[in-house]
């Protein structure tokens, strides 16, 4: 990948995910929550990660990635272990939702505007 591609991809995954790590601190009461804080462990989960999975390849690696990730939501929200879990999983369970909603619209609007398109329907 060249260094636009790393830069683009940096900057597209801050500016969302670092969205749902920011929500999910906010709901649970993290003393440092803003959303700076969600982009800027968002940007230095990704980069670490990369450089991790290119180390450690395999099972080890992976969680090796998730205890940094895990440190990073901790050092950066001001909050413990079980609370960077947590945060953790609800990031994931927000973006999942988010997903399965803004699917759900996608199909509406689509199937609305097929439905006047094919003969018959």
């Amino acid at each position: 990948m060249d260094i636009i591609g790393l830069l683009v991809h940096l900057v597209i995954s801050g500016i969302i995910l670092g969205l749902f790590v920011w929500l999910a601190a906010k709901a649970l009461g993290a003393p440092k929550a803003s959303y700076y804080h969600g982009v800027i462990t968002v940007i230095c989960a990704v980069i670490l990660g990369d450089v991790i999975s290119y180390l450690i390849p395999g099972w080890f690696g992976t969680i090796v990635e998730l205890l940094v990730i895990l440190l990073l939501i901790k050092h950066f929200f001001g909050v413990g272990w079980i609370k960077a879990v947590v945060i953790a999983v609800l990031a994931v369970v927000i973006a999942i939702v988010l997903a399965a909603i803004l699917a759900l619209i996608g199909f509406a609007f689509f199937g609305s505007v097929l439905k006047g398109m094919i003969p018959g329907t």
